[in-house]
């Protein structure tokens, strides 16, 4: 038995379910989705910006937050510095919610999500690709494929972000519940290490470790993280996720013809940060505004100027490590929060690319731009 479609989406995660729905709002129908999972986990947390100039995720992907917070804390050597976010909010959703909702609006349109397969071989012909499953085979003109690569670039200054994250139930009331901390640096000479606390409430908080570095090793990842939990008198870890994201500014956008990339590897993930949730939406409305489809809307579009300061960025904390604490604290205290947030989001005003420029530390950002051009 053959099926025939025009489209095969590999990955029914963030990315490849946000172009399903993207293909719809086309009219476009004909396509299929490939998902190792049989069901939707709850191993994720997104979280992204909200508040005035910046595209309404919330509206565009009809969802509703966790939880939402008014300020942000940037910790280094256990000095707090605490901002006030004004009018803009810094939201955490659960995977689960937002990649159900996504799902739901798919099979309600008669879209056919095959869960429980592992794409592992694909048989190219005149007319496409041949994919085959335990009972069928299935045709496809054009394949999709979100999956992460199995290997990272390490063409300097990219970096890997590796974290291990728990969420717990403490037994005393000792989290902040209105303050995000964005950041609570470790002091070290190779990596950048930092704390991530996003408190649910008063007893309750998601907890991550997370190393900006140029290995991977979750061991060592996993090590600084139980040290960091036994401060919180934790009752009950209700769940855990640990990941490894790109911090690359090179992109492999196209294997083949026919054949297209997108998700982390292919420019879903902001070089100097990891995120990728507010890319992935924008992209997605790049597409639905666009008049007619074309295989070109399958790539982010790249804003030269961001990708050439994170650049540079990059080169600092992979050849600086030891200064990131200095330079975050910096851009995140002296830099208009409104700036940092439009920035961060990828939606930048040219005000905002000069402000962080003047107000970034010359010496040692001028140091990261030359390590450029001569590592």
């Amino acid at each position: 038995m053959k099926q025939k479609y025009d489209i095969g989406i590999i990955g029914a995660g963030l990315s490849g379910l946000t172009l399903g729905n993207s293909l719809l709002s086309k009219k476009i129908k004909n396509f299929i989705l490939f998902e190792k999972n049989t069901h939707l986990k709850n191993d994720k947390t997104y979280s992204f910006w909200s508040g005035p100039g910046l595209f309404d995720i919330k509206k565009s992907f009809s969802v509703k937050p966790k939880k939402e917070w008014s300020q942000i804390e940037i910790k280094v050597k256990n000095k707090s510095y605490k901002i006030n976010l004004g009018n803009y909010r810094y939201g955490c959703y659960s995977s689960e919610s937002i990649l159900g909702e996504l799902h739901k609006k798919i099979t309600k349109e008669g879209v056919k999500v095959e869960r429980g397969h592992s794409i592992k071989h694909f048989k190219k012909n005149h007319d496409g690709w041949e994919v085959k499953l335990k009972t069928k085979k299935i045709l496809l003109k054009n394949v999709i494929d979100s999956r992460p690569n199995k290997i990272f670039d390490d063409k300097y200054p990219s970096l890997k972000q590796v974290f291990v994250g728990s969420e717990i139930i403490s037994n005393q009331n000792i989290f902040n519940e209105n303050v995000v901390t964005l950041m609570d640096f470790f002091e070290s000479n190779k990596n950048v290490i930092f704390t991530y606390i996003l408190p649910f409430s008063k007893n309750k908080a998601l907890i991550e470790t997370t190393f900006f570095s140029s290995e991977i090793n979750f061991k060592q990842v996993e090590k600084i993280h139980n040290l960091t939990l036994k401060k919180f008198d934790i009752k009950e870890i209700t769940r855990t996720e640990q990941a490894v994201l790109p911090m690359s500014p090179y992109i492999d956008r196209k294997m083949v013809e026919q054949y297209f990339r997108i998700g982390n590897f292919a420019g879903a993930s902001r070089p100097a940060s990891g995120y990728a949730f507010t890319r992935i939406a924008l992209w997605a409305n790049q597409i639905k505004t666009k008049k007619e489809f074309c295989y070109d809307m399958i790539h982010h579009k790249e804003n030269y100027l961001t990708n050439w300061l994170d650049k540079i960025f990059l080169s600092v904390l992979r050849s600086n490590p030891k200064k990131a604490p200095e330079i975050f604290k910096v851009f995140f205290t002296k830099v208009p929060i409104s700036s940092v947030i439009r920035f961060l989001s990828d939606q930048s005003r040219l005000v905002d690319y000069l402000v962080i420029i003047l107000k970034l530390p010359k010496l040692v950002m001028l140091r990261g731009l030359i390590n450029l051009y001569v590592k």
